[in-house]
């Protein structure tokens, strides 16, 4: 049995697992960080589920990823760290859970008792959520030209 399992391994047949990304990066103009970050959320994350302000922390919703593993549900959290006036970090993090084999159209609030949590999601879900990532990234670091000559 040993033996069957690591020709699987060594034949390429089993289905690496992967850390989902979790990127930290920095943005000027933080006093409107949040805003950018709260927008990009929105846009990528499907909504936003939950904000604290005061804390740091916007919540995206849950988005479901059908792959050759089954069912895997994510979610984003960014998290501004405390910064200064001049430059903020912002880490984004990926909440993963892996499902028992179910309908895509089943609601996720529905699905989300019967999935465990996870460290690792397939390769084409880290994929996916990487391109989130880079998207957030751009979008909070997009700045209006008038910030950027008012003296940053």
């Amino acid at each position: 049995m040993k033996r069957a399992a690591l020709l699987l391994l060594i034949s390429g047949c089993m289905t690496q697992a992967w850390t989902p990304p979790q990127p930290t990066f920095r943005t000027i103009a933080p006093d409107q960080a949040w805003g950018r970050a709260l927008a990009a959320t929105k846009a990528h994350c499907g909504a936003v589920t939950s904000e604290n302000q005061e804390a740091g922390v916007i919540v995206g919703a849950w988005e479901m990823w059908n792959s050759g593993d089954g069912l895997i549900i994510t979610q984003c959290i960014l998290t501004l760290l405390r910064g200064d006036e001049h430059l903020q970090e912002i880490r984004i993090t990926f909440s993963s859970r892996r499902c028992p084999l179910s309908d895509m159209d089943t609601p996720i609030e529905q699905l989300l008792p019967t999935c465990e949590r996870s460290d690792t999601v397939p390769e084409q879900v880290k994929n996916g959520l990487e391109v989130i990532a880079q998207k957030i990234e751009k979008d909070v670091n997009t700045v209006e030209r008038t910030t950027i000559d008012n003296g940053l």
